[in-house]
């Protein structure tokens, strides 16, 4: 059905049909056209003078200023409505600009190669609220923790930083170490603040679970995420003492760490320099270099949490020998035993050994940011029945009335067993490797649908879970339920710029996409409807 049909049905009265969100959304993506003439796209430096390279673009929680980081020690404040140049600050920083995050709808913070974060007010950009020192390397990215006041910050130096913002002094803010992590490229925050990612230059992303901001650093104050990963990957038996780390503990209930460096065939990744989160935060989008440095490929993980019963008993019995293993299972028969023992004489049983499968609900609408992440969470008895004895589907398909698409129903999970490291691999694709030095940023949409990836020399290309432009959860099953990860298909490309593009975002209240060039053009990226 095309979209004048729908219009026609509409007009009629009649009751929408299973696939049209599907088809509304395919429209419109594929039909996103830069608003440059041909002629424009000549023109270098949009932004009126040499500001170097558009190395992040960031827009304002409700849309109504887009923020561009650039690579000559500048920022500039875009109008999205009019797309027109509001204001710039020359000479922000003293080196290149990398990130840029905002707290609220007028305050933001940057970070830059010189080793500083700074907080600005738009209302007036001529000078800086305050300047944050702690860094001895380049600043490459930024995350604001909104529960908590913090602003996180993470560095070419390996270490991630939080400042607390409700805490300020004559120095700027107070601030804490979180972690040192060799490597570290790029740290993002889950949308609903449960989990932080971050990846490396040796090929491998690191999952923080039921994050805790609070007691992170004193959670991992002997955590060493090199020595743990040489561990996995030589395959050999944890020392003991490494075994009982509360941090790499399945059953610890906040500041848990799981390592992730399953990628597709091919893919022998090692610099992983893009990454981003779903803003569902179902999954985590990262670009990577092979070992080579011939092939490039952007990789969708999973980064959910599991909901298992099982603690770390069952990790650590892989790695057993069989003697280990019988004594093992004689230790737990035991606790068993006289777990049942204390269970009796108290009188009841305890709530944890209580499976129920979760479904989590959740809408999300392009025209109200308020409105882009509701979440309710609807119990299921276990066991997938739908008490009745019947089966729960699934799986949802558009030519199947059982869960409409217009409700965003998560995938549930059903492993019985928490799975071994690097089991998360969901999507891929191969991109192009032409260009050497930068990191390329994709982003997801905001309803998650699609993603925007740099692509070639002068364009970028828009990318789905599958050709229907589905949500996620229905486009294929987990991975646990046998299916293999999958290729991401290919909406769209559009060559929109008269250099290679390098950043990429969409508007949280618009249907807009504006990518950024190695020249500072801003290209502005509109459906056009035929």
């Amino acid at each position: 059905m095309s979209l004048h049909e729908w219009y026609r049905r509409r007009e009629r009265g009649l009751p929408p049909r299973i696939g049209d969100t599907d088809m509304i959304h395919r429209t419109i993506f594929r039909s996103l056209q830069p608003k440059l003439l041909p002629d424009e796209l000549s023109r270098p430096h949009r932004c009126g003078q040499d500001r170097g390279a558009i190395c992040n673009l960031e827009f304002s929680p409700d849309g109504t200023v887009l923020a561009a980081a650039c690579e000559h020690k500048s920022i500039v404040l875009f109008d999205p409505l009019t797309e027109k140049q509001v204001c710039a600050v020359d000479n922000a920083h003293d080196g290149s600009v990398n990130c840029i995050r905002f707290v609220d709808n007028r305050t933001f913070a940057s970070c830059s190669d010189d080793t500083t974060v700074a907080l600005w007010d738009s209302r007036n950009l001529s000078t800086k609220l305050r300047t944050l020192n702690g860094h001895s390397g380049w600043v490459k990215n930024i995350e604001y923790a909104k529960q908590a006041g913090i602003l996180i910050s993470s560095g070419l130096d390996g270490l991630v930083y939080g400042w607390e913002l409700n805490n300020s002094t004559e120095q700027g803010c107070t601030y804490q170490r979180l972690l040192y992590m060799p490597g570290l490229m790029r740290c993002r925050l889950a949308p609903d603040e449960t989990r932080l990612v971050l990846c490396t230059s040796s090929g491998y992303l690191m999952l923080v679970h039921d994050l805790h901001l609070p007691s992170f650093a004193g959670d991992l104050v002997d955590f060493r995420p090199n020595i743990h990963r040489l561990n996995l990957m030589r395959r050999q038996r944890f020392p003991c003492a490494s075994r009982k780390t509360p941090a790499v503990c399945h059953s610890r209930k906040r500041n848990r760490i799981e390592f992730v460096s399953d990628f597709p065939p091919g893919d022998d990744a090692e610099m992983i320099s893009g990454l981003t989160i779903h803003p569902q935060g179902w999954c985590a989008l990262s670009r990577n270099l092979s070992y080579d440095e011939k092939t490039e490929w952007s990789v969708v993980h999973d980064i959910q949490s599991w909901d298992e019963e099982d603690d770390d008993t069952h990790t650590d019995q892989e790695n057993l020998h069989p003697e280990e293993e019988e004594q093992t299972e004689t230790e737990q028969k035991q606790d068993q035993d006289h777990d049942q023992e204390e269970d009796t004489h108290s009188g009841f049983v305890d709530e944890k050994k209580q499976q129920i499968n979760g479904i989590i609900l959740s809408e999300s609408t392009w025209c109200n940011s308020s409105t882009m992440q509701r979440n309710v969470i609807n119990k299921l008895p276990p066991n997938g029945t739908n008490g009745d004895g019947g089966d729960v589907p699934t799986t949802i398909s558009n030519e199947k009335a059982v869960w409409p698409p217009e409700t965003n129903v998560a995938r549930k999970r059903t492993a019985k067993h928490v799975p071994a490291d690097g089991t998360r691999l969901l999507y891929y694709i191969q991109e192009s490797n032409k260009v050497e030095g930068y990191m390329r940023e994709a982003c997801f949409s905001p309803d998650g649908r699609v993603i925007c990836s740099p692509h070639d020399d002068y364009g970028v290309r828009l990318l789905a879970f599958n050709e229907h432009c589905n949500e996620m959860q229905y486009a294929r099953q987990y991975v646990s339920n046998g299916s293999a990860p999958e290729i991401l298909r290919e909406l769209q490309y559009k060559s929109c710029h008269p250099h290679v593009v390098i950043s990429s975002q969409f508007s949280p209240r618009f249907p807009l996409l504006v990518t950024g060039c190695l020249l500072g053009n801003v290209v502005w990226n509109l459906p056009v409807l035929s």
